[in-house]
């Protein structure tokens, strides 16, 4: 099954490369957002975000995630500042930290989609585990 990824990350190289493994996948991107209302433009096409913390309107992305998660979608943070979302965000998956590598981006596409598909699926081993 094909499902729609949402990319909430404000530097657009890393946002490609994410999109580039997402596509390779077999999996579409719906969109790419720099901010919290692009992103949220976003909420009914969505099935799985990757939500970066900091992006060109602030810290918003843990407020972010927590909102598509309370639609229903699998969010995975993805951040270089892992520790500012150490204590968790509500419904939200996990924290990997950036870079990330190809196969690690790889990795974590196929978690998300094992969850959405309601089953545990293998975390990479660089992904931190909320709950």
């Amino acid at each position: 099954m094909e499902y729609r990824f949402l990319i909430v990350e404000d530097s657009l190289l890393v946002a490609m490369d994410i999109e580039d493994a997402i596509h390779r996948s077999g999996h579409d991107v719906v969109g790419i957002a720099p901010d919290m209302t692009v992103a949220l433009n976003y909420t009914r096409d969505t099935d799985i975000a990757f939500v970066d913390v900091r992006l060109a309107d602030g810290e918003t992305g843990p407020e972010i995630a927590k909102t598509l998660a309370e639609c229903g979608i699998v969010v995975i943070m993805i951040t270089g500042n892992p520790g500012l979302v150490a204590a968790g965000v509500s419904g939200v998956l996990g924290v990997m930290a950036k870079p990330l590598t190809d196969q690690a981006s790889m990795d974590l596409i196929q978690f998300a989609v094992d969850r959405k598909n309601g089953r545990p699926g293998v975390p990479p081993a660089r992904l931190r585990l909320f709950h």
